[in-house]
C-alpha cells in the first residue's frame, strides 16, 4: 500500500495564496501593519486574506457575537473568523446595497459602521478611531478596488511566537508578545497587531488586544494567539515560591516520568509531596487498575511485606487479574459508545452489546497492541472476504442461538461500532471517530470554523468523505437471499413486534435468519441502485477524502477508505491517535489529563507538560502500543505514588501532578464496593476472577440500573467524556441510607451478615434477639440519666446537670 506522507507542525493549515503588494524579500520580515499604516506616505494596498480578514477578526466583526454568528447581524453575515474567503468577499461587495462602496470609499458601511460613535449607529459600537492605522488599512483596501487576493496556490505555513515562554518574577509584571506569520512563498511578517488573543486561565495571566501579557497570580497557564488558521500557544509561569533553579531542594526522580514532572515543578518552585503509605498506595492502585477495593487479607499481607520491590510486584500482579481487563474494557466501551439501547438489531440489542464487550475484553486481557485492537474496529465488516451471504447469515445466527452459542470473540473484526442507530450519517461517523480514536472535538467545524483550532467547515466535509461508503443494510449480494429466507420462514407481511418475536423464536431454535450487514460500497448507490451521497458539496467542487491536517487521499488506491485512516493513525508523526490514548489513561490515574479535558486535543488547549506527553506517546509507539507497558510505566512512577497530603508549595496545584488529587469513585466502582462490603465468603473468593456480573465488567454495557445512574455512569450517547459525572447528589445519599436495593444487598442470602446470622442461629442465639436486648439496655441507661438530670435541676445542682449532659 502506498505510503502516505504527512506534515505536522505546531500551528498550520492548508490555505490559499494571498497576493501581498507589500511583500518582503525572502528571509526578511515585513514590518507590523500598525507601524506601516501609521505612516502618512505609506500607500500599499493591504491583502484581503493576510490583513483585512484578520483585522476584522481582531475588531470582532466576524466573531460569534457579531456578523460571524450563524445568522449574522443586521442582515450581514460573515464566516466565523474569516475562514471562507469567497463568501466574505461576496458578502462585502455583492448585492444591491454592498457594504463596500468603491466610488464613495468613506461611505462604505464597513468603514462608516466601524467608526460609529455609539450603539445606535452600529450595534457593535465603535470599533476603530478616525485616522487610526486600522481606518487607513480599510481605506487603502477599498481604494485599491477591494480585491479578493485569496484564491491562489500559496499556503499559510505556521505562526512563530517570541518569546517562546514567559517566566515572570512578580505579580503585575508585563511582557510584550510578538507573533510572526510564515507563508510558503517565503513571506515573513510581524502580525502581532492583527491577531486575536486569549488566556487559558485569567486568574494567572491576562493578555490584551495588543498582545501585552500581564502576570496576575502565581502559577502557570498558556496564552494563545490566533491568526488566519494558525493557532499558537505560549506558556506563562510565575513561580509559586523562590525555590527555583539552584534553590530547589533535591527530589528523587527514579523514573523518566518523575524527571519530566519534577523538571516542570522546579520551574514553578513547587515541591512534590512525600510518598503515600503502603495502605494508601495499595488502595489507590487496586482501584485505578482493577476497579476493585483490596481485600482485608490483601492489605494485611502487603503492609507486612518488607521487600523493597513489593509495589512493582503488586502492579504486575494486578495487571494479570481478570478485573484489570474487565475495568479497562469498560472504560474503552465508554469512549467508543457501546450502548445496548442504540444497537442496530432490535431483537438482539443486549446480545450485541455483550458481544462488543466480550470481543474487546478478550483482546485487553491478551494485551493485544492498542493499534491492532483499534484496527479490528476501524476496518470492521460483517462478512469476511471469502464468505458467502448464506455463510454470514449462519454465522450471525449461531451467536444468538439458545443452545451452545458460537464464540463472537473469535471474529477478526468487530462491526458493532459502525452499525449503531446513532451512526447513520457520514457526519455522525466522523464526529464519533474523531472523538473515540483521536480525542478531537469536531462538532464546531460541522457548521463553521472551529474557534480554537485550525479546522474549517471544508476540512470537516473532506474528512467525512472517508465514511460516505461505509454502510449498514442489505448488500446487493445478500438482498435476494434475505427474501428467500423470509419466504421460507413465513415472514412475509409481518412487521413490528410480531416479526421480532418470530425471528427470535427461529434463531433460538438454531434456525438461520436474515441479517443486515456492514460493508463498504464501491459506488454512491445502495443495493437497490439508489443514490446515497447527498452531502452538500462546496460550490461546484467534488468533496474528496482528506486527512485532518494532512494529505488528500486518492480513493482508488484504497478499496476501503478507512484503510487510509488506519495508516495515518499509525504513522509515528500522527499528533492524535497514540497521544489521545496515552492522555486518557494518564487522566484515569490522576483525575486530570496532561491535556485536559482529555477528549479536547486542540491547538489552543496545549498539554500542561508537553515533554511528558511526548515521552509517553513516543515510547508507547516504540513499545508497539503495549497497553500494559503504559499502565506499568505510570503506576511505577514516584509521581503516581505520591501522597494526597499537600505541602505549603503545592496545596493549590491541580494540573502539575505534585501530589495525588482526591477524587470521587466512579459509579461502577462504588456499586461494586457496596456489593463487596456485603458479600459472603463464597462470593468474595471469586470477586477478582468472575467479573461478568460485576458493574465494572459486562454489566456496564447493559441498560444499567438506578444506582449506576445516580452515581454518574455515562449513558454513552454523546461524544464527550463529560457524560460521566462525579458530582455528589442527594440521590446518592438516599441510596446508601435506605434504598430497597441497598437493603437487599445487605440482607441477601449469600451476604456475610447472613452467614453470621446462620452461625449464631446454630449456636442457639438469634442475632435479632441480641439486638433487641442491646436496644433495651441502651434505652434503660438513657432513662436513668434523664431521671438524674431532672433531679439535679430541681435541686438546682447545675454542676451535676452540666456533667451529665
Amino acid at each position: 500500500m502506498k505510503k502516505l506522507g504527512f506534515l505536522f507542525t505546531a500551528a498550520f493549515l492548508w490555505g490559499a495564496t494571498a497576493w501581498l503588494p507589500a511583500q518582503a524579500a525572502e528571509g526578511t520580515m515585513l514590518e507590523r501593519a500598525d507601524a506601516r499604516y501609521s505612516q502618512k506616505d505609506y500607500n500599499e494596498a493591504p491583502s484581503f486574506r493576510r490583513h483585512m480578514l484578520p483585522l476584522m477578526g481582531r475588531l470582532g466583526c466576524n466573531g460569534r457575537a457579531c456578523h460571524g454568528s450563524f445568522q449574522g447581524q443586521g442582515g450581514f453575515a460573515l464566516s466565523l473568523f474569516g475562514y471562507d474567503f469567497k463568501k466574505d468577499h461576496d458578502a462585502l461587495l455583492a448585492g444591491e446595497n454592498p457594504r463596500v462602496d468603491l466610488k464613495k470609499v468613506q461611505q462604505s458601511l464597513i468603514i462608516e459602521k466601524a467608526l460609529a460613535k455609539n450603539e445606535d449607529e452600529h450595534g457593535g459600537g465603535n470599533r476603530m478611531a478616525p485616522g487610526s492605522w486600522q481606518h487607513k488599512m480599510f481605506t487603502k483596501w477599498v481604494e485599491a478596488g477591494a480585491k479578493n487576493d485569496a484564491e491562489g496556490d500559496c499556503r499559510f505555513d505556521h505562526l512563530e511566537i517570541q518569546p517562546t515562554q514567559f517566566v515572570f518574577d512578580k505579580v503585575g509584571q508585563t511582557v510584550q508578545l510578538k507573533v510572526i506569520a510564515h507563508w510558503e512563498d517565503g513571506t515573513v511578517e510581524d502580525v502581532t497587531p492583527l491577531c486575536r488573543y486569549r488566556t487559558n486561565d485569567d486568574s494567572i495571566a491576562e493578555i490584551n488586544e495588543t498582545g501585552l501579557v500581564t502576570a496576575l497570580n502565581k502559577g502557570d497557564t498558556h496564552v494563545v494567539a490566533f491568526y488566519d488558521n494558525g493557532v499558537a500557544p505560549v506558556q506563562v509561569i510565575l513561580p509559586v515560591t523562590d525555590l527555583v533553579g539552584r534553590k530547589y531542594p533535591p527530589v528523587p526522580t527514579p523514573t523518566k516520568i518523575d524527571e519530566l514532572v519534577v523538571q516542570k515543578l522546579r520551574n514553578l518552585g513547587v515541591i512534590p509531596s512525600d510518598l503515600s503509605t503502603d495502605a494508601e498506595f495499595l488502595r489507590r492502585v487496586t482501584l485505578d487498575m482493577t476497579g476493585t477495593l483490596p481485600s482485608a487479607e490483601e492489605v494485611e499481607a502487603f503492609t507486612a511485606d518488607t521487600s523493597a520491590n513489593k509495589r512493582a510486584k503488586k502492579i504486575d500482579e494486578l495487571l494479570e487479574r481478570p478485573s484489570y481487563s474487565a475495568w479497562w474494557t469498560t472504560k474503552l466501551c465508554d469512549v467508543m459508545g457501546n450502548n445496548e439501547t442504540v444497537m442496530a438489531e432490535n431483537n438482539f440489542r443486549p446480545q450485541m452489546a455483550r458481544q462488543w464487550y466480550d470481543w474487546m475484553e478478550k483482546r485487553v486481557a491478551d494485551n493485544m497492541p492498542y493499534d491492532k485492537l483499534v484496527e479490528g474496529i476501524v476496518l470492521a465488516t460483517s462478512r469476511s472476504k471469502d464468505q458467502t451471504p448464506l455463510q454470514y447469515f449462519e454465522e450471525m445466527s449461531s451467536y444468538v442461538r439458545k443452545t451452545n452459542p458460537a464464540d463472537f470473540t473469535a471474529r477478526e473484526t468487530m462491526p458493532h461500532f459502525w452499525t449503531r442507530n446513532n451512526m447513520r450519517t457520514s457526519n455522525d461517523k466522523a464526529l464519533t471517530f474523531s472523538y473515540a480514536f483521536l480525542g478531537v472535538r469536531l462538532q464546531c467545524a460541522e457548521c463553521h470554523k472551529h474557534p480554537f483550532d485550525q479546522w474549517t467547515q471544508d476540512d470537516f466535509k473532506h474528512f467525512t468523505a472517508f465514511f460516505d461508503t461505509v454502510t449498514y443494510g442489505d448488500s446487493k449480494e445478500g438482498r435476494e437471499l434475505s427474501q428467500e429466507l423470509s419466504e421460507k420462514l413465513n415472514l412475509k407481511g409481518l412487521n413490528g413486534g410480531e416479526l421480532r418475536r418470530k425471528l427470535s423464536d427461529y434463531v433460538a431454535k438454531g434456525e438461520t435468519i436474515p441479517w443486515r450487514e456492514l460493508y463498504v460500497r464501491t459506488s454512491n448507490t445502495d443495493a437497490r441502485g439508489r443514490k446515497t451521497n447527498n452531502r452538500p458539496a462546496s460550490g461546484s467542487r467534488v468533496i474528496t477524502s482528506k486527512l485532518l491536517g494532512g494529505d488528500e487521499v486518492v480513493a482508488k488506491e484504497f478499496p476501503d477508505p478507512r484503510e487510509a485512516l488506519m495508516d495515518w493513525m499509525r504513522d509515528k508523526q500522527n499528533p492524535y491517535f497514540a497521544r489521545a490514548f496515552v492522555n486518557r489513561v494518564w487522566a484515569s490515574y490522576f483525575q486530570v489529563g496532561i491535556v485536559d479535558p482529555p477528549d479536547d486535543q486542540n491547538l489552543a488547549n496545549p498539554p500542561s507538560n508537553a515533554a511528558l506527553l511526548t515521552y509517553l506517546t513516543e515510547t508507547f509507539i516504540a513499545k508497539d502500543y503495549d497497553m500494559k507497558w503504559l499502565h506499568r510505566e505510570i503506576a511505577n512512577s514516584r509521581t503516581y505514588q505520591l501522597s494526597w497530603k499537600p505541602n505549603n508549595t503545592n496545596r493549590l496545584d491541580s494540573r502539575n501532578f505534585s501530589h495525588s488529587y482526591i477524587r470521587r469513585l466512579p459509579a461502577e466502582i462504588v456499586y461494586d464496593a457496596v456489593r463487596q462490603a456485603s458479600a459472603g465468603t463464597k462470593e468474595l473468593a471469586t470477586w477478582n476472577t468472575e467479573c461478568s456480573s460485576r458493574a465494572i465488567g459486562a454489566m456496564s454495557s447493559g441498560r444499567g440500573n438506578y444506582a449506576l445512574t445516580a452515581f454518574g455512569k455515562p449513558v454513552r450517547l454523546t461524544n464527550c467524556d463529560c457524560e460521566r459525572s462525579d458530582e455528589p447528589s442527594l440521590l446518592q445519599t438516599m441510596y446508601l441510607r435506605n434504598d430497597g436495593e441497598m437493603l437487599t444487598l445487605i440482607e441477601r442470602g449469600n451476604s456475610w451478615l447472613s452467614e453470621v446470622n446462620r452461625a449464631l442461629a446454630n449456636q442457639g442465639s438469634r442475632p435479632v434477639d441480641r439486638v433487641e436486648a442491646s436496644v433495651k439496655n441502651a434505652q434503660k441507661q438513657v432513662d436513668d440519666v434523664s431521671k438524674k438530670i431532672e433531679a439535679a435541676k430541681k435541686a438546682k445542682d447545675f454542676k451535676t446537670v452540666k456533667k451529665l449532659t
